[in-house]
């Protein structure tokens, strides 16, 4: 079941949801559903950390984050890529196993193929 909620925002900050919700090719009301989804599920700590850079306008430090939090997640999509083919057990037979370099060079491969499509 969905709720229709409302906001009220300054104009710089409408100005921008509109352009990112434009780059992104979304709605409006979509890239407002999602950024509520991603804050409320954040820890409270790091919600008003991010208020407070925000309040401080703090660009360096927000892209800063935004910049390692990419990297993070990165390293998380490689790491449930290599676990998925480890799991396949794709490399070799049960006397055969496979080194880890070559996990990380499948899974490596397989990211770049899916971020083609």
């Amino acid at each position: 079941m969905s709720s229709t909620i409302s906001a009220n925002v300054d104009s710089e900050t409408a100005t921008k949801l509109k352009g990112v919700a434009s780059r992104e090719n979304r709605s409006v009301s979509n890239a407002v559903s999602s950024a509520i989804t991603v804050f409320v599920g954040l820890p409270k700590g790091v919600r008003d950390f991010l208020l407070e850079l925000n309040a401080q306008n703090d660009q360096d430090t927000i892209n800063r984050l935004g910049r390692e939090m990419m990297a993070a997640a990165a390293r998380v999509r490689l790491e449930k890529a290599t676990a998925d083919l480890a799991s396949e057990q794709r490399f070799g037979g049960p006397g055969d196993a496979s080194s880890e370099i070559d996990m990380m060079e499948e899974a490596t491969a397989l990211s770049r193929a899916a971020r083609r499509t």
